[in-house]
């Protein structure tokens, strides 16, 4: 069934004006009284009888009325043209001629469309299937504008870990699982690292009105890389050149040979300075250090050894420092202890103990498994500081402390140790210059001593100099000492007496036992809230 919408025409009533009504067919729409409203005050009809109109379009059959006096009027077929507001459809509806009017021309369409500003996409084809068979009070689309083709922005596709921040899964016995971090990409010799997938060109647009329509910008990306990787031919691949461990720094791949020490780090080994992972099999004994690039695992028990890694710092059975280990690590550090140790990390620290031992981590400090306990040092962490138990029954002196970057308090503090010490400097620098100058005055400066005045001065300078730059770079340091008051330090079971706890700059003392606990800020005050 064909479907059409209800329309009207204005027919001859000799000295009277009527209006012919043709209901709406299938799913057409009804005619609106608007619509003919809009229509009849546009042709200038006065004085209709708005009750007739109205009851002869409520009506379900064609039928005519009178719906004025006031002479007849002549109509030729008319047509309004609106653009809708994105100005990608010109929409026209036609209404019929009176019966003594004439029908428009498609020439006499095309102007009436142009006539709105409307000269790209009209449709041919749609206004001569009017012509043939007209269909009024109805939207017809008679133009169209062309849609911009959105372009797609190039993309690549990492073939190995790129987020270094996964943390070992606790098992079901409290335990720390070693074996599974995820956080090292080993890569092989010809891997493929990286694909990129090109950009994809957009294509302009036009509106009805001829205006061109821009696409969308997109990125142009290309594939970096560093050490031991390869870019393909075509430049859509990373390939690695030799065996090793891949990461993502700065947008660039790299590759990092892996060095392996089958055995421990001692006499026979010496010290180890390797541009890439280093993996120890053994122990590393007291005395013996190691510097790596990238990360080092340690399967054995570091002694009072030092560790530098550029990644992370993984240690199976954990650290025995005797109070001359040093830890540094600029990922993180994940070891089944840690006991009479320093240690500096730019990450988060992984640990079921720790024991007298200085540590100071950017990130997180996790403290749990078995015996999760947190006794003596310092520990310190912009973030979170979590154990089951701080302190001992014994009193020992533990200090925690979160909510400052440890990394800019420890530079601020070596620039203050600097002006100190050469502010001291300089003022027994300045005594023996003075004397010097008195003796050279009075005429009794040995002529040997004479070229120390002038070295005595350059010194001066040299530290006044100093001074000004770190009293500088103090100053612009101390700008980016911002306090976390949301950091935390979290007692799952209890926190001891002579524990102190810092917070965002402030510090209170623990004076009795608190069980299941979080400290916080609370309105500016260090609060002990109870954890659910």
């Amino acid at each position: 069934m064909d479907n059409r919408n209800g329309f009207f025409k204005i027919t001859d009533g000799g000295n009277n004006v009527k209006m012919r009504y043709f209901p709406p067919i299938g799913k057409g729409e009804k005619l609106k009284i608007d619509e003919v409203i809009a229509f009849l005050d546009k042709a200038g009809i006065k004085n209709y009888d708005l009750m007739k109109i109205n009851e002869l379009i409520s009506g379900d059959m064609e039928s005519e009325a009178v719906i004025s006096d006031e002479g007849c009027y002549r109509f030729d077929e008319s047509v309004d043209i609106k653009v809708t507001a994105d100005k990608m459809y010109a929409i026209a509806v036609f209404y019929p001629s009176s019966s003594n009017g004439s029908r428009m021309t498609k020439e006499e369409i095309v102007k009436t469309i142009n006539a709105a500003k409307v000269v790209f996409g009209i449709d041919d084809r749609v206004i001569g299937e009017f012509l043939n068979n007209p269909r009024y009070c109805e939207k017809i689309i008679v133009a169209q504008g062309q849609k911009p083709v959105e372009g797609k922005s190039a993309s690549i596709e990492y073939n190995f870990q790129t987020d270094r921040s996964a943390k070992p899964r606790l098992r079901e016995d409290g335990t720390v699982d070693f074996h599974h971090l995820n956080n090292i990409s080993n890569v092989k010799a010809g891997d493929v690292l990286a694909v990129l997938t090109k950009e994809v060109p957009g294509v302009p647009g036009t509106d009805v009105y001829g205006n061109i329509i821009r696409p969308k910008k997109i990125a142009r990306v290309v594939l970096k890389h560093g050490n031991n990787v390869d870019l393909s031919d075509d430049g859509l691949k990373l390939i690695s050149r030799v065996n090793g461990h891949a990461t993502l720094e700065d947008g660039k791949v790299f590759v990092s040979d892996n060095y392996d020490v089958p055995a421990d780090v001692d006499n026979s080994t010496g010290d180890i300075s390797y541009n890439g992972s280093i993996t120890i099999k053994g122990n590393i004994r007291t005395g013996f250090a190691i510097e790596a690039a990238g990360d080092v695992e340690v399967f054995g028990v570091v002694e009072g050894a030092k560790i530098s890694a550029g990644g992370d710092i993984i240690l199976h059975r954990g650290i025995q420092g005797m109070g001359k280990s040093n830890i540094v690590a600029k990922g993180n550090l994940i070891s089944k202890f840690i006991e009479s140790a320093d240690v500096k990390v730019e990450g988060y620290v992984e640990t079921d103990t720790i024991l007298n031992s200085n540590i100071s981590a950017r990130g997180d400090v996790y403290v749990r498994g078995k015996s999760a306990s947190l006794i003596g040092g310092n520990v310190r962490s912009s973030t979170l500081i979590e154990a089951a138990v701080i302190g001992s029954p014994m009193g020992t002196a533990t200090c925690v402390e979160v909510g400052i970057d440890p990394e800019i308090r420890d530079k601020i503090k070596r620039l203050k140790d600097i002006v100190a010490e050469k502010t001291t400097e300089n003022e027994k620098l300045q005594q023996v210059l003075t004397m010097l100058r008195k003796k050279k005055d009075m005429g009794v400066l040995e002529p040997e001593k004479e070229p120390m005045l002038a070295q005595l001065t350059k010194n001066i300078i040299l530290n006044t100099s100093e001074i000004k730059t770190s009293a500088a770079e103090i100053e612009e340091t101390e700008k980016l000492l911002e306090e976390n008051e949301n950091a935390k330090i979290r007692a799952i079971k209890s926190i001891h007496p002579g524990t102190k706890i810092i917070v965002a700059g402030d510090y209170i003392y623990v004076h009795s036992e608190v069980i299941h606990s979080e400290y916080k800020k609370v309105d500016g005050e260090i609060k002990a809230v109870p954890l659910f």
